[in-house]
C-alpha cells in the first residue's frame, strides 16, 4: 500500500498575498502534498476551539511546515502575537521538518535598524519606536525572522535555522521545486527528524 501524501502546512499572512498564496498551495498540491492552509479552506477544523487553537493545532498535526514571512505582520486575535507568528514558533518549537522563506524587505530594514534596536551589548534598546510604514507595517516581523534563524542561539548550535530571501512568487516557487519537488527525499528528512526527536 502507497504512503499516505505528506500534510505540509503553509503559514503566511493572507490578505494582499491571496493570489500568491493559491499558487504556492496549488504548486505543493501537484507535487504530491496534502496542502494545510487557511486561505484555501483546508486546515482541519474543531469548531470547538478558536481560530488560533485549530492553526496551532494543525501545526502540531502537520508532518512538513513551510512558513513566508513577509512585510505585513498579520492578524493578532489571541495574545500579543500574530496568528503566523504563533503558527512559526509553534513549528520551531516541535522540531518540526521546517522551511522558511522571508521577503528582502525584512532582511534589509534588520540590518538598517538593528544598530537602533539594540545597544552596543545586544540588548533591546527600549527607547527605540517603530512607526508603521507602507514597506514594513510593524517591527515585530522583524522579531519573528531573529526567531527563525534562530538569532538568539550560539551560531554553533543552531540547527534548522536556514531562511531563504524572496522578493517576487517566482523566488517562492523557485524554492518550492528545489526542496519540495521530490516528496520521497522530504520523507526521508521527516522520518529522520521524528526519529531523533523521539
Amino acid at each position: 500500500m502507497p504512503d499516505a501524501p505528506l500534510r505540509i502546512m503553509v503559514a503566511s499572512t493572507v490578505y494582499g498575498f491571496q493570489d500568491q498564496i493559491e499558487q504556492i498551495c496549488a504548486t505543493l498540491s501537484g507535487y504530491g502534498y496534502e496542502v494545510w492552509n487557511s486561505h484555501i479552506r483546508t486546515i482541519p477544523l474543531n469548531p470547538g476551539m478558536s481560530n488560533p487553537q485549530n492553526c496551532l493545532e494543525a501545526v502540531q498535526n502537520c508532518d512538513v511546515f513551510f512558513g513566508i514571512i513577509r512585510p505585513r505582520y498579520g492578524a493578532v486575535v489571541e495574545g500579543d502575537i500574530s496568528i503566523t507568528h504563533q503558527e512559526i514558533r509553534r513549528a520551531i518549537e516541535l522540531r518540526k521538518p521546517r522551511w522558511f522563506i522571508a521577503h528582502r524587505d525584512i532582511t534589509v530594514a534588520r540590518q538598517l535598524l538593528k544598530q537602533y534596536m539594540f545597544d552596543q551589548d545586544g540588548n533591546i534598546n527600549p527607547d527605540f519606536n517603530y512607526r508603521r510604514t507602507d514597506i514594513m507595517d510593524d517591527i515585530r516581523v522583524i522579531d519573528l525572522y531573529n526567531e527563525a534563524i534562530m538569532n538568539n542561539v550560539p551560531p554553533e548550535d543552531r540547527v534548522g535555522h536556514w531562511v531563504d530571501e524572496f522578493y517576487r512568487v517566482g523566488d517562492i516557487l523557485r524554492c518550492l521545486e528545489t526542496q519540495f519537488s521530490n516528496p520521497d527525499r522530504v520523507r526521508e528528512i521527516v522520518n529522520q527528524m521524528n526519529q531523533e526527536n523521539e
